[in-house]
């Protein structure tokens, strides 16, 4: 009967140790796990924000390359344009010496038959 009371005791002191660690491994666990959550999720937070100002880097080079194409086309349209009038210019100085070379036939003309 003795042997019952000391069985009956073992089996409660080893169910209190296996409680007591089980609970323990159980926390244990869960702060690893909770850790580990929050690791992750520092992470996908540091990848975000990772990408955002790769993607904000991306946005500015593109607008500058639009600028500067933009800025090109002005520039390259502004040549013409000059290029254009200097063009007009020369034929309107070239009608003017046209005119000139006229008027000045014309008053010899008028000079030699007065």
């Amino acid at each position: 009967m003795i042997l019952y009371v000391i069985f009956a005791v073992v089996l409660v002191i080893a169910a209190i140790v296996a409680f007591v660690y089980g609970g323990s491994r159980q926390r244990k666990l869960f702060e690893e796990k909770v850790g580990n959550a929050d690791e992750k999720a520092r992470q996908i937070i540091d990848d975000a924000l990772k990408e955002a100002e790769e993607k904000k880097r991306e946005g500015l080079l593109e607008v500058k390359e639009e600028s500067i194409r933009k800025q090109n086309e002005i520039e390259k349209e502004t040549k013409e344009r000059r290029a254009e009038v200097q063009r007009l210019e020369r034929r309107v100085q070239q009608k003017e010496e046209s005119v000139d070379k006229k008027a000045e036939a014309i008053e010899k003309r008028e000079a030699s038959c007065a």
